[in-house]
């Protein structure tokens, strides 16, 4: 077990070691990359990735889960990202040409394939995603220990979504990750199916987070939460150690099953690429098999989308509390005011990352 620490003293002490490795110019606006849809990602359900681990440390994080939403060049009649969020850039203390890029995504429309046009998805309300990463003057990404790469991906699922025999609101999580390198060879990694009604965190055997009919796949969850995070026995250390306690006040917003860990060894870089590499795609690809099972309820009439008011509907709730509390407490506030100015960091926060809902 690592040092005990809380995730929010953590995540400000990134925020504070960035500040001091960057100073501030104008932020000026630069393209980001952006991936073409692979054959073999043209359906919902998880498909096998063709990504390695040679690529940009957290490009292929990022761009693996978008594939599975068909994200292309050709997606931006879905985004809802404005034009002056959607890039930015801000040079690096004491280097001539490098810099940290910022990519922001944000859409609200998906299809189950890019083949045809009225295949709408309707268990997802909304995906966005803030990918930060220090680049050479080439655009290639910059493995260092001195390196800033942050990705922050999260998925909103529908809030108006019923049972249709009992008319119960189905509560599904949010997913969430964080994986973040800074200066000094620092890493933290959160991986998360975040519950919006409370759930028991102190024994996972009791948790509902996911509905009764998709209790089998909280049980996939439990075994890949314990493959990483536990070891086989008291004397077997665990994938990924515990990166120590989460604060009472955040406690409400991460259930049982939440990956998180800090790396600072030599091999940590290694073992971002590949233990955390394998648990990231693990978790991103049972969140796609859950919301395809609750799309395929949807397309049978198992489930139902009613627009409910808030106070009948705890799900909404939920997720507003859960956005406001995002809001109001982002650690990743001082980094990016820092880096691309106040005006354009407080759009982004209150406008993309957790807009109003």
């Amino acid at each position: 077990m690592m040092p005990s620490i809380t995730m929010a003293a953590a995540l400000m002490s990134a925020a504070l070691l960035i500040l001091q490795a960057q100073s501030f110019a104008p932020p000026t606006s630069s393209l980001c990359y952006r991936s073409k849809v692979s054959p073999q990602l043209q359906q919902l359900k998880p498909k096998k990735s063709s990504y390695t681990t040679s690529l940009h440390l957290y490009n292929k994080f990022h761009e693996y889960a978008w594939e599975k939403l068909h994200y292309n060049d050709e997606s931006s009649y879905a985004s809802t990202v404005p034009d002056n969020l959607k890039t930015n850039k801000s040079p690096v203390k004491g280097s001539d040409n490098n810099v940290v890029t910022a990519c922001i995504r944000s859409m609200s429309e998906f299809r189950k394939s890019n083949t045809t046009s009225n295949n709408n998805v309707e268990a997802l309300r909304l995906v966005r995603s803030a990918f930060l990463e220090t680049q050479t003057e080439s655009s290639e990404a910059l493995k260092s220990p001195m390196a800033i790469h942050v990705l922050n991906f999260v998925m909103f699922p529908t809030t108006h979504i019923r049972d249709a025999s009992s008319g119960a609101p189905v509560g599904l999580p949010i997913f969430g990750a964080d994986i973040v390198s800074l200066p000094g060879n620092k890493h933290l990694v959160a991986l998360d199916f975040q519950p919006v009604l409370p759930v028991n965190n102190d024994d996972e055997s009791s948790t509902k987070l996911f509905p009764e009919q998709y209790s089998h796949l909280e049980s996939k969850l439990l075994a890949i939460h314990g493959k990483y995070q536990k070891g086989s026995d008291e004397a077997t250390e665990p994938l990924l150690a515990w990166g120590g306690d989460i604060p009472p006040q955040a406690l409400r917003w991460f259930s049982p099953y939440a990956l998180w860990t800090r790396l600072s060894d030599e091999n940590a870089i290694q073992t971002v690429s590949t233990t955390v590499w394998d648990a990231y795609r693990e978790y991103v690809d049972l969140y796609f098999e859950l919301m395809d099972a609750v799309q395929e309820d949807l397309d049978d009439g198992k489930l139902e989308i009613i627009l409910l008011e808030e106070k009948n509907n705890a799900v909404l709730s939920g997720q507003r509390e859960y956005l406001e509390y995002r809001r109001i407490n982002d650690p990743a506030r001082p980094m990016l005011q820092r880096l691309y100015g106040k005006d354009w960091a407080e759009e982004l926060i209150d406008g993309v990352l957790f807009p109003t809902l």
